[in-house]
């Protein structure tokens, strides 16, 4: 399945799969759950890197940066339940892809 957004369109850069092994899930009960989260995970980071998102981009050519900014931010999100325990992982991410993402001057 290709994801689409506002600027780019790529496959998707890690499967349910990797995921799963990165959250220590087995089985097929949350599958649902974590491509929803993982999905929403790719396009959030792809939506901050805007223009310094690759369109040519696939899952074994992406910067390694890239597709772990997208691993946190999904086990973020699968963890995350509403009660505040998680520490927010954008601090990190923007570590990661400061190298990627046009500096804006105001």
């Amino acid at each position: 399945m290709t994801l689409a957004f506002s600027r780019v369109t790529l496959p998707p850069l890690w499967t349910v799969q990797q995921a799963k092994v990165h959250l220590h899930l087995t089985g097929t009960a949350y599958d649902a759950d974590v491509q929803q989260k993982l999905d929403t995970a790719q396009e959030a980071i792809l939506s901050y890197l805007a223009v310094g998102a690759d369109p040519t981009w696939t899952a074994l050519t992406a910067p390694k940066p890239v597709t772990h900014a997208i691993q946190l931010l999904t086990a973020y999100y699968y963890k995350e339940r509403g009660d505040g325990t998680n520490p927010d992982p954008w601090p990190e991410i923007y570590r990661l892809l400061a190298a990627y993402r046009d500096p804006v001057v105001a």
